[in-house]
């Protein structure tokens, strides 16, 4: 049964142990998300959830991947219309390790601005791929028909021209 902390800053941890379980996964949901931006910021959570993989001020990004892959472990991320989440696995013992990767990531990301003329451009590649998607291409039509003039109508990964307008 999941169990729920609130810590006076107003941080919610929940945690739920399974004991036949060999590992541990631990994940940071933090409420933003495209629902949340304006036409200007589109894409803008998406865009912060790339930046923080590319480096912290004790990190590179090959470090970053390192500390998690080189105890067996997964790191990832993703964004969504209410919330954008990062997560990684391993094993139980390495719930330290973990903990302090994803703290890194979230306190001293660099935000260096080549990473971010980077990402931009990964950011318009991975969006056109979407538009050679039927499922995704049709997904984003019904929002835009739903939800028109609303940020729920617009793509999670905004578009290129909101894409060019967001900087550090």
């Amino acid at each position: 049964m999941p169990q729920l902390t609130r810590l006076p800053n107003g941080l919610t941890i929940a945690t739920a142990e399974m004991p036949n379980m060999a590992s541990v996964c631990l994940g940071v949901w933090v409420e933003v998300g495209s629902r949340y931006e304006n036409d200007a910021q589109a894409g803008a959570s998406h865009f912060i959830e790339h930046l923080l993989f590319k480096g912290t001020r004790q990190r590179t990004a090959r470090q970053i991947s390192e500390a998690v892959e080189g105890l067996g472990g997964y790191l990832n991320a993703y964004t969504s219309e209410d919330h954008t989440c990062f997560y990684a696995k391993a094993r139980a013992d390495r719930f330290p390790d973990l903990l302090d990767v994803l703290m890194d990531m979230f306190l001293n990301s660099r935000f260096a601005p080549a990473d971010i003329a980077k990402e931009r451009e990964v950011i318009k590649e991975e969006r056109a791929s979407y538009q050679d998607q039927p499922q995704h291409l049709v997904q984003e039509l019904l929002n835009e028909t739903l939800w028109p003039g609303h940020p729920l109508g617009r793509a999670i990964e905004g578009t290129p021209r909101s894409l060019d307008g967001l900087n550090r």
